[in-house]
């Protein structure tokens, strides 16, 4: 078994934690092409991804306060794709 990093938490387990941070985020894709590429809102509440994007932030700071990887990763892609179907819904 591989060593234990500061946490107790396993190598191996790390790296699905890493892998997870990065690939999560990118499940909001869809929602991104129907906005900008095919100009579809329908049924999209601005307000709702306004506040996800908005309600990240504090998370995305945490993330950093405490040097987390994984979490600054996974919080900051949240920030960024939220806002991004945000201004998509205003916009169309």
């Amino acid at each position: 078994m591989k060593d234990k990093n500061k946490n107790g938490i396993h190598d191996h387990f790390d790296w699905i934690i890493n892998a997870c941070a990065i690939i999560l985020p990118f499940t909001t894709l869809d929602q991104l092409y129907l906005i900008y590429v095919k100009k579809e809102t329908t049924g999209v509440s601005a307000l709702t991804w306004f506040l996800y994007g908005i309600l990240s932030i504090p998370l995305l700071l945490y993330s950093i306060k405490r040097k987390d990887l994984p979490m600054i990763l996974l919080n900051g892609l949240w920030v960024i794709f939220d806002l991004a179907v945000w201004v998509g819904a205003l916009l169309y």
